[in-house]
């Protein structure tokens, strides 16, 4: 007689992505989840993720993240990727012992959701308000925290605009991310420190703002990369 599970002595690692974007019309921050085809939690919207040396050999951890990727479960543009950390345990996926490395990514264009696609408030989500299988809302947690963190002193809340973007939109998705009313004049500053070290650029171009008046547009430079601020927004 087995006390176990039949796969108690198995082991699985998944790539699990926090894959955000800036929802314009609600004004939130979204995040994109897979409806599960397959047991367990079949049915169940869950976070996009791969069985690392599943089906495919993976060679890497990086080629198991390109590869999830490319995969219908992601399969769009990405504007920032970085891993989170890494979670296991026993108790985690019903199957057997296993273990996670997830990821924070962000999209900043906009992209219509396929088939077992969607978009979800990453409030109701990090908060578990909107339940998901696994110990998914912990990770989506744990990468909000991420992205929240690393805004208080860096430009990533700039990935989610895109390439070219005007100062009230800058003043506007920090806001969002740092859940908190942000001084116009200090992001101001910072895009002019920006701009001095050659990450942003005047375009000359102007789209329309707030009440429907134009507004200068920027430019980024490096759109691959953060600019670490001399001072946190906090201080």
């Amino acid at each position: 007689m087995h006390d176990r599970p039949p796969l108690a002595n198995a082991y699985l690692h998944t790539i699990d992505l926090c894959l955000l974007r800036y929802n314009r019309d609600s004004g939130e921050l979204d995040i994109l989840l897979h409806q599960r085809d397959s047991e367990p939690f079949a049915g169940h919207w869950a976070l996009p993720g791969i069985v690392v040396n599943g089906d495919v050999e993976d060679r890497s951890l990086n080629d198991a993240v390109e590869r999830l990727r490319r995969s219908s479960k992601v399969d769009m543009p990405l504007a920032w990727l970085e891993q989170v950390g890494t979670v296991g345990d026993a108790f985690r996926d019903p199957r057997c012992w296993s273990s996670s490395t997830f990821y924070l990514g962000i999209a900043s264009e906009p992209v219509q959701p396929g088939p077992q696609q969607g978009f979800f408030s990453l409030r109701e989500v990090a908060s578990g308000t909107f339940k998901l299988p696994f110990d998914h809302n912990s990770l989506v947690a744990q990468a909000h925290e991420r992205l929240l963190s690393k805004s208080l002193y860096s430009s990533l809340p700039l990935m989610f605009l895109g390439n070219e973007f005007s100062a009230p939109e800058a003043v506007a998705i920090f806001s969002i991310v740092l859940q908190r009313p942000v001084l116009k004049t200090s992001i101001r500053q910072r895009l002019l420190k920006m701009s001095e070290a050659g990450y942003l650029r005047d375009t000359g171009r102007k789209k329309s703002g707030d009440g429907g008046r134009p507004q200068a547009t920027l430019d980024n430079l490096k759109p691959e990369q953060v600019y670490l601020f001399d001072r946190c927004f906090l201080e």
